[in-house]
């Protein structure tokens, strides 16, 4: 296989360090900045974007992840001609060390343990790291959210510095991958809760399974994603405003190739469950600009009682 690579920043360094799998042919790297051209990137010689055409490529891999700089990027390889099937993302891969991504199907990436083990009525916060969470309290406590589904012993997956009742255990990236929950029992929580999670997992159904998995019978499962229409305001990844995403989604409809409808995937991923709500959250949102990100909520939210 001959892989190009678009991008010789410190994203494509994450990556370009390690060996690649056998079969696998780097013949170089491109970059827009012309001060780079004849310069080597972790051994490999920087070339404008055009030299695409003048090789027969089997994968190009964006090494980048600001969303809007990914567009632009995309937008130039249609005009080169380069198929859309052909291009693959490397989203983030601060954490390829920890986590398995798709990168791993062209590297030899090793794998290691996580920083921090996790413990119950801890979060591990990452600094820098605030979440979509407290943009929905006030609704959630006119709702009677909290009452209601947040009661006795909670995680919160991907809390960051923005958990969802304080003394609530939280789960990060730290802590390991969260498509599942490694050393979490079954059946451990009482309310399981994760905004603006799922959309960076790799496997969608795998991360709803376990999730599921650590609730206790008779307790929630409260999922909160981005809404596409209201966040992205756009119907195909890259997402403009965060590179990671690695996919969409709707309620009631799934549209390809990036968009997936959350009722649909929770049906096929578990059963022995009431779905006691699903709903648009938008209070606060005014900006429809595609151009400009989104204020106020612009989600939907999700809560499943564990029969």
């Amino acid at each position: 296989m001959k892989l190009i690579i678009v991008g010789a920043g410190k994203t494509a360094e994450q990556f370009l360090k390690y060996k690649t799998k056998k079969g696998v042919e780097i013949p170089f790297v491109c970059d827009n900045d012309s001060a780079k051209w004849g310069e080597k990137i972790c051994g490999y010689r920087i070339t404008p974007l055009e030299e695409i055409l003048k090789t027969n490529y089997d994968l190009v891999l964006l090494g980048l992840c600001n969303g809007g700089a990914l567009i632009e990027l995309i937008n130039q390889l249609d005009s080169l001609g380069v198929p859309r099937e052909k291009i693959k993302f490397s989203y983030d891969p601060s954490f390829i060390r920890f986590c398995e991504s798709d990168l791993d199907e062209l590297f030899e990436i090793p794998k290691f343990e996580y920083e921090v083990k996790f413990e119950k009525n801890k979060i591990t916060p990452r600094e820098g790291c605030k979440g979509e969470t407290e943009k929905s309290h006030d609704r959630r406590e006119r709702e009677g959210f909290f009452e209601k589904y947040c009661q006795g012993e909670g995680l919160d997956i991907g809390c960051g510095e923005d958990p969802i009742v304080p003394g609530v255990s939280g789960w990060d990236i730290l802590n390991g991958d969260a498509q599942y929950l490694n050393g979490i029992d079954d059946e451990s929580f009482d309310y399981v809760y994760s905004s603006h999670c799922l959309e960076h997992m790799r496997d969608v159904r795998v991360a709803i399974k376990n999730w599921y998995r650590v609730v206790r019978k008779g307790g929630y499962l409260i999922i909160a994603v981005p809404h596409r229409d209201l966040y992205e305001k756009r119907k195909c990844l890259p997402s403009r405003w965060n590179g990671d995403h690695k996919h969409m989604f709707l309620l009631g409809v799934a549209e390809a190739p990036d968009t997936l409808d959350l009722e649909e995937e929770v049906k096929q991923s578990i059963s022995e469950y009431d779905l006691i709500y699903a709903k648009v959250c938008d209070e606060g949102h005014t900006i429809t600009d595609p151009l400009i990100h989104s204020d106020g909520e612009y989600q939907i939210e999700m809560v499943i009682k564990k029969k």
